[in-house]
């Protein structure tokens, strides 16, 4: 059957060819998934950006019958005193750990 070298460099280059066919079409198969993901992404952010769109629709809707800046005021003032809070627990806080280094 290999009776030259020149049989010999086909069997090799047969077998290289199967190969390297072998990993393009894995590449190809890889990609394939790769972007079939991005696809399925792109389909859900395209989903959340349309329902973040209707909600605005909404809100500018209600906001034309009704003003909301009794309720982002209160928002915010609960949100400073929130945080004054926070703030003082720190510093009382520090206050009680400088104390008991000084002891």
């Amino acid at each position: 059957m290999i009776q030259t070298s020149k049989d010999v460099l086909f069997l090799v280059l047969g077998i290289s060819i199967l190969v390297v066919s072998f990993f393009l079409i894995l590449l190809l198969y890889y990609l394939m998934k790769f972007f079939r993901e991005c696809y399925k992404v792109s389909k859900s952010f395209s989903k959340i950006t349309d329902r973040i769109n209707e909600t605005t629709k909404i809100v500018k809707e209600k906001g034309r019958q009704f003003t909301l800046l009794p309720l982002l005021s209160e928002a915010i003032r609960t949100i400073i005193e929130f945080l004054k809070e926070m703030k003082r627990k720190k510093e009382e806080k520090r206050e009680e750990v400088e104390q008991e280094s000084k002891k």
